[in-house]
């Protein structure tokens, strides 16, 4: 059984989550922000076992886990 059997058709979930990306992106002021918050969504998505800060923020790239923090915690 294949996800097209499951749900009806396929979709095309990768234009479905640029598209929640850029709608998020209109609400968030800064591009470091936009970026953050996409590579945040990428790695909820990912195969990393455990969505900590710091493993999110490793598999963006990021040396530390204080953007995904700031994204989180302190934006508006």
């Amino acid at each position: 059984m294949g996800v097209s059997d499951w749900t009806g058709g396929l979709i095309d979930w990768r234009g479905e989550l640029a598209g929640l990306k850029v709608r998020m992106g209109a609400v968030l002021g800064r591009r470091e922000l936009r970026e953050t918050a996409a590579a945040f969504m990428d790695g909820l998505l990912s195969d990393t076992e455990r969505k900590t800060g710091w493993m999110l923020s490793e598999k963006a790239g990021h040396g530390a886990p204080h953007r995904v923090q700031a994204l989180l915690g302190r934006s508006r």
